[in-house]
């Protein structure tokens, strides 16, 4: 078995260790939680086949230091108080169910359910990653983690940690409903202590569940149903506020650019801000996507590779073909979320509870992502593009994600990695439709180690180092 070593462009390890830090007086006093691994068992797994719950952690920095994950894009996200409000029930009832579902504490629940202030609430994250890293005790032969600076060169024994947030209402938006409005001198303020911080951002998606006075959102709690209400500028456009917001975060005067992460936007708030970046800066912006998947179409439903559609999930919070195409143009990144249920239909993605093994499922799963690199390579090659260079893993582990059946954690990236080389030397030496001799005779060592590391470095390599 190939040894591989990975990069994860969207992951959430400080999401449930800060969440149980709200349990003690003193939160720094568990900022070890976050290198502390609560592995799958029998029990854990058969709850998680049955009912999509994950009781184990995913991405804490154990499990990525033992799965050789060395680069670790960390989503920072201050949840949304809508996830924790709901008309007919009771507060401290919500709290109680809703850590039932998220693992993320009652406590830090109950802290959402009051405070007036996103951006403070991001800063306390931010500050417990900050203690996390300095008082790590891994094994004396791990190597560190550690932030990784501006313009730093890659040391071989450090393990690097980029901060991202996931949602821009951290700059303290959306918060109406609670009785604080949206003021946009302290949104631009906060947008300029973010990016005076000594680890700004990289990135930061401008939208997530809820509204926040910036731009639409897609849809992206349909399975919950009638307990949560996202309706609130759903699928609308981006608003004057966020092109403000836009602008201030991709000022590079500084050399302080924080990047747009498009996870999230509605269509037509993507296509507003894809019209605003050839308008302003003539397509020299990467678009990035921090975790997603493909709908197999193009915006008017043209199928664009030799996989059928119906293989994909066509929600639109997904994206389209011609997305994958400007991704490629502006020399962004595509992160493969590991959340099965964006990534193929429900008959697809259904775990048995007995009667399977795990090769077999491993292999059902991988070829699940697999369909969607082979749909990115084709749809590129098609347009005259390299099929390899926009793809990475971007898990969107501990993020209250249903995972694919055996690709439970960090751990099992290298698993899934070897078995992905197999189905890639398949594709490569069968007949297939690629066109351009440096995407059919590219090597399919190459191209897995592309979609695990390299894309990932390059990137950060053109843009960051």
């Amino acid at each position: 078995m190939i040894q591989f070593q990975f990069a994860d462009l969207h992951c959430h390890p400080t999401l449930k260790a800060f969440g149980k830090s709200h349990n003690s007086k003193n939160g720094k006093a568990h900022v070890q939680k976050m290198f502390i691994q609560k592995q799958p068992n029998v029990i854990s797994l058969f709850l998680q086949k049955l009912l999509g719950v994950t009781k184990f952690t995913q991405s804490d920095l154990m499990t990525m230091t033992n799965g050789n994950v060395t680069l670790a894009f960390v989503s920072l996200y201050p949840f949304e108080k809508g996830f924790f409000y709901n008309r007919y029930l009771n507060n401290k009832l919500v709290a109680f169910l809703a850590n039932i579902i998220t693992s993320v504490g009652y406590k830090r629940i109950r802290c959402i359910q009051r405070h007036k202030n996103y951006f403070e609430d991001l800063l306390r994250e931010y500050e417990f990653l900050i203690e996390a890293l300095k008082k790590q005790k891994l094994n004396r032969a791990s190597p560190c983690w550690r932030l990784l600076s501006r313009n730093e060169k890659l040391e071989a024994n450090n393990l690097y940690v980029i901060p991202t947030i996931e949602g821009a209402h951290v700059l303290n938006t959306g918060l109406a409903p609670f009785g604080v409005k949206t003021k946009k001198y302290e949104v631009l303020k906060n947008i300029a202590k973010l990016k005076k911080i000594p680890f700004p951002p990289l990135f930061i998606t401008l939208a997530h569940n809820f509204n926040n006075d910036l731009c639409g959102h897609a849809e992206s709690l349909e399975v919950l149903g009638n307990l949560l209400n996202q309706t609130e500028n759903l699928n609308e456009g981006i608003s004057a506020l966020g092109f403000e917001v836009i602008k201030n975060l991709l000022d590079n005067q500084n050399n302080n650019t924080i990047y747009i992460d498009v996870k999230h936007m509605s269509v037509t708030s993507r296509k507003m801000y894809y019209a605003y970046l050839e308008r302003e800066h003539q397509n020299k912006v990467p678009v990035i996507v921090s975790h997603g998947a493909v709908t197999g179409t193009s915006f008017l439903g043209k199928n664009g590779s030799s996989i059928s559609s119906s293989y994909f999930a066509s929600e639109d919070i997904n994206f389209y073909d011609e997305e994958i195409v400007l991704i490629a143009q502006t020399k962004g990144l595509f992160g493969v979320q590991f959340d099965a249920k964006r990534l193929a239909p429900k008959q697809m993605i259904k775990k048995p509870l007995f009667n399977s093994t795990s090769k077999e499922q491993l292999e059902h799963s991988v070829r699940i992502i697999w369909n969607q690199l082979q749909h990115i390579a084709e749809v590129l090659d098609t347009n005259g593009y390299y099929s390899w260079g926009i793809a990475t893993i971007g898990s969107d582990f501990d993020g209250t994600i249903n995972p694919l059946n055996e690709i439970w954690t960090a751990k099992e990236f290298n698993s899934m990695a070897n078995q992905l080389l197999i189905l890639v030397e398949e594709y490569l030496t069968n007949e297939n439709v690629l066109t351009q001799k440096r995407n059919f005779q590219e090597s399919p060592l190459v191209i897995v180690r592309r979609f695990t590391y390299e894309n990932a470095y390059k990137f950060l390599e053109h843009f960051y180092l």
